[in-house]
């Protein structure tokens, strides 16, 4: 118990501890995003925008109106957009679209391949194109920045989102004509690993272009697709035109990560449907956390202890000692001195066995080994009364003291019971006493351990009535009664008994009591028949009644060292 104490102690003392550490913890961080996290974010998005920026003006469509001072495209331009007709047998002169396509294949496709180059009017019709995708001419001119460009005559550099790509995008001016025709020229901005944008941006942190719900080219830093668009359309609204966004979180759970924002630069950025560059941080929630140790570190770093409530720890200290003592105390102490008081209303009369079924655990095992050693206690003393009652015999015989009724033993057995059951045949103990007092035999217990059952009482003769020896007080036994020749009883004695059938019926009687008995007592019947039981009760009888003094022979069951055992009494003529 001691220990025990000790120990429980001990693990008061940590718990407190690990109390206090948690206390500790919630004043420092245990993990989590922290400021330099969001800093890291905001910044990596600030630069990614001025990278595209620079992309953008520093793209070869600057070179695009360059293409107008070749003198063939002068001559297409001058002349009429639909050639006239000609007499048969002459050569047509080129269309615009084939000088167009021959000069620029010759001059800035060569150099540039993925650069596409359009001439149009003011009011925004294609008269040629060419390059790489000459298609995204038609998206391009329904744009509202372009068609606001195509109003004046200034020459303007442009971004666009088109097929899925940022494009930089160069208007030249306006030729003085009456059509105002210009050139356009148009090429995807270099996104991809080696561009300047890749360098600057890294590929530490997940990010990428989102225009309406999907993601521009590749995802970076091997990015979620769903992580981005789903970070767009949840703070479209919080972007500013300018620069980055705050930091927001984006994700559930351990997976969570904190992200920022900021619009593309020029026209392709703007409005609600424009084009914007999300970055992630590198770090999810989950990543983030600290170990017990280093947290508990910064927290006394950062000044925990000076927080801590010593006093709460204190009374949480106080509690955990004293429920270490009291609870102990409840659980054992409380049935040891039940169990003691059982024991002292034993010794005082007030009852007469231990209560063992009510205890639990190892109090359990001691309730009912107690039990079992009362219970031995008590068939010895009773064997042993019924020893001195036939001493006495030769006074005046008399009827002998009944014996208590014996309790069932616990389903567990000792070390004798295991050994007595384990032989293949229990020896039957047959005990001779020259003696003419007639004894009761030994009550026994029926399937309910408080029940009584029948008792086999001894042949009984007129007897003056001895004075009785006192009872002990773990005695529950009734006073011996007088007998007269003509009192009637339940004993049958051999000099009663007609025929050899009658006898039968006594052996038969005594052999069902001595198994009902072995049963009490733990021990084992199987193979215990009635003819081997019989065979020696005929023995002994035969060998007993061959004396001359001998007119009758009666045999009880008693219990002998915790096992059945039978004696075979006298009767002298």
């Amino acid at each position: 118990m001691l220990f025990t104490k000790i120990w429980t102690a001990v693990l008061a003392v940590l718990a407190t501890a690990c109390l206090a550490g948690m206390y500790l913890l919630s004043t420092g961080s245990s993990g989590g995003f922290t400021e330099a996290d969001e800093t890291a974010v905001r910044a990596v998005t600030e630069a990614g925008m001025a990278a595209l920026a620079s992309d953008i003006n520093s793209s070869p469509v600057s070179l695009g109106p360059s293409l107008l001072s070749d003198t063939r495209l002068k001559e297409a331009l001058d002349g009429p957009a639909v050639p006239e007709p000609v007499a048969a047998g002459e050569i047509p002169a080129a269309t615009l679209q084939e000088v167009f396509v021959q000069v620029a294949n010759e001059g800035l496709l060569n150099e540039y391949p993925r650069m596409s180059m359009a001439i149009t009017d003011k009011g925004g019709n294609i008269l040629a194109r060419t390059g790489l995708a000459p298609e995204v001419f038609d998206e391009l001119i329904k744009m509202p920045a372009v068609d606001t460009a195509l109003a004046s005559e200034e020459a303007a550099l442009l971004s666009a989102s088109l097929a899925g790509k940022l494009h930089a995008v160069k208007l030249s001016r306006s030729l003085t004509d009456a059509t105002q025709r210009r050139l356009i020229t148009i090429r995807a901005v270099e996104l991809g690993g080696g561009s300047f944008f890749r360098r600057v941006v890294g590929t530490h942190n997940p990010g990428g272009l989102v225009r309406d719900g999907e993601v521009l080219g590749d995802a970076i830093g091997g990015a979620k697709p769903e992580e981005l668009v789903a970070f767009a359309a949840q703070h479209t609204d919080n972007i500013p035109p300018e620069g980055a966004s705050a930091v927001f979180l984006v994700g559930e759970g351990a997976s969570a990560r904190i992200g920022s924002a900021a619009r593309v630069p020029g026209p392709a950025g703007k409005g609600k449907g424009g084009t914007l560059f999300v970055v992630l941080s590198k770090n999810t929630l989950a990543s983030t956390q600290q170990d017990m140790a280093t947290a508990l570190q910064v927290a006394l770093d950062s000044g925990g202890l000076g927080q801590l409530n010593w006093l709460l720890v204190g009374g949480l200290l106080v509690i955990s000692l004293g429920l270490t003592f009291y609870l102990p105390f409840i659980e054992y102490n409380g049935p040891l001195r039940r169990l003691s008081n059982e024991f002292n209303g034993i010794t005082e009369g007030r009852q007469h066995e231990l209560y063992h079924d009510t205890y639990g655990g190892e109090l359990g095992k001691v309730a009912r080994s107690a039990a079992t050693a009362m219970e031995a206690l008590r068939v010895s003393w009773e064997n042993e009364l019924m020893d001195s009652d036939a001493e006495l015999s030769d006074v005046a015989p008399r009827r002998t003291r009944s014996t208590r009724s014996l309790r069932a033993a616990p389903k567990r057995r000792s070390r004798a019971h295991k050994s007595a059951a384990s032989e293949p045949e229990p020896k039957q103990l047959l005990e001779s006493d020259d003696d003419s007092g007639l004894p009761e035999a030994i009550d026994l217990p029926s399937a309910d351990t408080r029940a009584k059952i029948e008792r086999h009482a001894a042949a009984e003769a007129p007897v003056l009535p001895p004075d009785a020896p006192p009872a002990p007080a773990f005695s529950d036994e009734i006073a011996p009664t007088p007998l007269s020749p003509g009192d009637s009883s339940d004993s049958v004695s051999f000099a009663d008994l007609g025929g050899g059938q009658d006898r039968e019926s006594y052996y038969r009687g005594i052999y069902d009591e001595f198994v009902e008995t072995k049963g009490a007592c733990g021990e084992a019947t199987e193979g215990f028949t009635y003819e081997k039981f019989a065979k020696k009760l005929r023995k002994q009888s035969d060998t007993l009644m061959a004396r001359p003094e001998v007119t009758d022979v009666q045999f009880s069951v008693y219990v002998k060292d915790g096992k059945a055992a039978l004696r075979a009494k006298v009767i002298k003529s």
